[in-house]
C-alpha cells in the first residue's frame, strides 16, 4: 500500500503536469451531459471527477466488462443520472456478474448523491463528495452497504488531476466478510482531441473478505463523443499488486446517452 501511493503521488505531482503548460482555467470538455470530461466509475475507469449532470437532465450509460482472475468471467452495469440541481447530481447503478461468473446480490440497486460544494480556483481544487447506500433489488441479497467517497478535481493546463479517497460499512454478515472497507484512487484526464479523452489512473480497494490482500490496478482509457449526445469509452486496466482475489485483467466497453 505504501508503495502504491508513493507512485499515486509521483503521478499527480511529476508525471500528469509534463502534460500542462502552467495552471489554468478549468477545461471545457464538451456539452454531452457533463460532458466527455465528466468521470463517472465503469465509463471507462475507476476514477470519478467533480462534475455533475446538468440540472434537469438525465444521462443513461451501459457497460460490459471481460475479466480475467483464474477464471473468465463478464460484468454488466446500467447507469442513470439525473441532475437535481445545479452541482447536485442523483445516480442509479445496477450491476450484474454474468455467465459462470454469477454471484449473489446480481441486480441490487445502488444509489448515490453527488455534490460538487466547492468551485475549482488558481488556488484550490473543485471538491465534492458522493454518499451512496445499495438497496436489495437483485437476486439473492447480502447486505445493506454505506459508502461515502471524497472526491477533489485539479486543473493543470489542460491536464487535469483527480483523486478519489471512500470507506464503505459493509452490512455482508456471511463468514469471512469484513465490516468495512477504504478506497483510494488517483488518475488524470488530457483531451487528445475536441472529441476525444484519455484516462489513466490506480486504485487501491480494501478486500471485503478477511485476511484478503488488498484489490490494486492501474488502468488507462478513452472517450470519444461521437454526437452531441452519445459518448463511447474504452478502457483496460491490470493488477500492480499480489491480490489473491485481483483480476489479473479487464477490459470495459461503455455507452453513455444524454436525455
Amino acid at each position: 500500500m505504501k508503495k502504491f501511493i508513493g507512485a499515486a503521488l509521483l503521478f499527480a505531482f511529476v508525471v500528469a503536469p509534463v502534460f500542462a503548460q502552467g495552471a489554468g482555467e478549468p477545461v471545457d470538455l464538451g456539452p454531452v451531459g457533463g460532458g466527455i470530461g465528466n468521470l463517472e466509475p465503469g465509463f471507462p475507469t475507476a476514477i470519478a471527477d467533480t462534475s455533475t449532470t446538468p440540472e434537469t437532465a438525465w444521462e443513461v450509460g451501459v457497460a460490459g466488462s471481460y475479466i480475467t482472475n483464474g477464471t473468465v468471467f463478464e460484468e454488466a452495469l446500467l447507469q442513470v443520472n439525473y441532475g437535481i440541481l445545479e452541482n447536485l447530481q442523483l445516480r442509479g447503478t445496477w450491476a450484474w456478474v454474468i455467465g459462470e461468473g454469477r454471484v449473489a446480490g446480481n441486480g441490487d440497486t445502488d444509489v448515490g448523491l453527488l455534490w460538487a460544494f466547492l468551485a475549482e480556483d488558481d488556488m484550490m481544487p473543485s471538491m465534492g463528495i458522493e454518499i451512496s447506500g445499495k438497496a436489495p433489488t437483485g437476486d439473492g441479497f447480502t447486505g445493506y452497504n454505506g459508502t461515502a467517497i471524497g472526491v477533489l478535481t485539479k486543473t493543470f493546463g489542460e491536464a487535469r488531476v483527480h483523486l478519489n479517497a471512500g470507506y464503505t460499512t459493509i452490512g455482508d454478515d456471511r463468514p469471512g466478510i469484513r465490516n468495512d472497507a477504504d478506497y483510494f484512487a488517483i488518475g488524470m484526464d488530457y483531451p487528445l482531441l475536441d472529441n476525444l479523452v484519455l484516462v489513466a489512473d490506480g486504485f487501491s480497494l480494501e478486500a471485503p473478505v478477511e485476511g484478503g490482500d488488498r484489490i490494486e490496478m492501474v488502468e488507462a482509457g478513452v472517450r470519444a463523443a461521437v454526437t452531441d449526445v452519445d459518448i463511447i469509452s474504452f478502457g483496460v486496466a491490470t493488477s500492480v499488486g499480489n491480490g489473491n482475489i485481483t483480476p489479473d485483467f479487464t477490459a470495459t466497453l461503455g455507452y453513455q446517452r444524454a436525455l
